[in-house]
């Protein structure tokens, strides 16, 4: 584990540096979140999250009870090829399944005209 310096914490928001793993969610109402959709061929997708998984952890750090913004921003994303650990529980599986990702930048679709 490593502690992001100042100049580092500004690097992962810039343009350049900034990474994610690839997940659209919706908070519910404990805090937890629902993966609602996925950059096809992004971390998430390629690890195998699915639509409809309940991200229960974020880097050992429970999700319930926690500010969603917060944990978009400052948990799942970051500096690109950073690392990042989410305990999911999948409806009809018991068992948690644990996902380790690296954070990348993600392509997305341009609009025309900016």
């Amino acid at each position: 584990m490593f502690t992001l310096t100042a100049l580092q914490a500004m690097a992962a928001n810039s343009a350049s540096n900034f990474g994610g793993i690839g997940i659209d969610g919706v908070p519910w109402a404990n805090g937890q979140i629902v993966v609602r959709q996925m950059v096809a061929g992004g971390p998430a997708h390629l690890a195998g999250l699915k639509t409809g998984d309940i991200i229960t952890q974020i880097d050992g750090k429970p999700t319930e009870g926690s500010n969603f913004q917060d944990m978009v921003d400052h948990r799942l994303r970051g500096i690109a090829g950073t690392k990042v650990m989410l305990k999911v529980r999948r409806p009809g599986i018991a068992k948690a399944i644990t996902f380790n990702l690296t954070r990348r930048q993600l392509v997305t679709a341009k609009t025309k005209g900016k």
